[in-house]
């Protein structure tokens, strides 16, 4: 009877570390990731917190300050709001990290705003287009001589190559698995697009192109 109850017993651990792995898996901070899209693809674009932006959207007004709680008295009010913060080491670190930023992230950065001070001329040729993947793609080399087909080619797969590394490094500095990386892929595509501005060529989620 003893040893049927520690395999009973067993059994429900194991089932409970699986559960637990399974949800590690799947977490996805969407709003940390839409944050950190939005203030690489303003830095990237030029726009200035509180402008209306490259695309012409202009920043939400920030949210009233909240009320300060008051310190509570209570010895076992204190206790579990510090046994909480205990506990939830990862939110906490993820709160700090909503702000993306580290050395490879910066030097990412940097080189897709260098890029896109070559490509803007061809983005309102109608010459590059925003995909709607997050990547850019060359739609005509119309008026360009061969050299410089040459280097629009280069230029844009350069920035394709960096972008797929900016996405993965946003996706490493969140904690997020390397398995959801399209999912950060998808967050810069909109932003990219969203923002992008009049005149413009950018992809649908069908896959049609259409001029901002």
């Amino acid at each position: 009877m003893v040893r049927s109850w520690k395999m009973i017993f067993a059994l429900c651990v194991a089932t409970a570390m699986i559960a637990a792995c399974v949800t590690v898996n799947i977490y996805f901070p969407a709003a940390k990731v839409q944050k950190a899209a939005e203030q690489i693809v303003d830095e990237v674009y030029g726009a200035k917190p509180g402008d209306a932006g490259a695309g012409g959207k202009k920043d939400a007004e920030p949210a009233p300050a909240a009320e300060a709680p008051k310190p509570s008295s209570s010895l076992g009010a204190r206790f579990v709001v510090s046994l909480a913060a205990m506990l939830s080491p990862r939110s906490a670190w993820a709160d700090d990290a909503t702000t993306v930023s580290n050395a490879n992230i910066r030097a990412l950065k940097s080189e897709i705003a260098s890029n896109h001070e070559k490509l803007a001329p061809h983005y309102a040729a109608g010459r590059v287009g925003i995909g709607n993947n997050g990547l850019l793609v060359v739609k005509s080399t119309e008026g360009l001589g061969l050299k410089d087909v040459a280097e629009l080619k280069r230029v844009v797969e350069a920035d394709n190559q960096a972008r797929m590394k900016l996405y993965q490094e946003v996706a490493a500095a969140l904690g997020i698995d390397p398995g959801q990386v399209a999912k950060v892929q998808a967050t810069f595509a909109a932003e990219w697009i969203g923002k992008a501005p009049a005149g413009w060529w950018v992809q649908d989620a069908s896959g049609a192109w259409r001029k901002k």
